[in-house]
């Protein structure tokens, strides 16, 4: 699989390669980062000591990098937080008060956001009968937004 040198979009990151390297990635560019601010904070404070701190250099990522991290950094967030863990949830039992509380809104939003997800895995359904929700599922997860919890 090949990568682009810089990942540019989060779109870049999902497509181009799998959530645990892009992990692998953001820890590497975000480790990078926070070890050259903190030389450069250490130096500023007049605390630096190359025999404590390390003598090498730690350049600042480069705006290339600093896309990069904010790319993988919504890839990463978009993947884990995808709508369909909440459908898993639910159909394992988990009440619609206890998905607001974990993702700390009201259920009224997340019942409706379900609803639009449900709603766009039926329509590629429509259009690709392999992928998405069939007619029955999505009769189902309609009828699971309007049970009381």
């Amino acid at each position: 699989m090949s990568t682009p040198e810089h990942i540019t979009t989060w779109r870049d990151a999902r497509y181009d390669m799998p959530v645990a390297q892009q992990l692998e990635r953001y820890d590497k560019l975000a480790a990078r980062d926070a070890s050259a601010r903190a030389r450069v904070e250490l130096v500023a404070r007049g605390i630096y000591d190359p025999v404590r701190h390390g003598a090498e250099d730690r350049p600042p990522l480069t705006v290339a990098e600093h896309i990069e991290l904010l790319a993988l950094a919504e890839c990463i967030a978009r993947t884990v937080r995808h709508p369909a863990n909440i459908h898993h949830a639910l159909l394992a039992g988990v009440t619609w008060a206890a998905i607001a509380h974990v993702m700390d809104s009201d259920e009224a939003t997340v019942r409706r956001d379900y609803q639009q997800w449900a709603d766009d895995q039926h329509d590629l359904n429509l259009q690709h009968p392999h992928l998405g929700m069939t007619a029955d599922e999505y009769a189902a997860a309609t009828a699971r937004v309007q049970r009381q919890s």
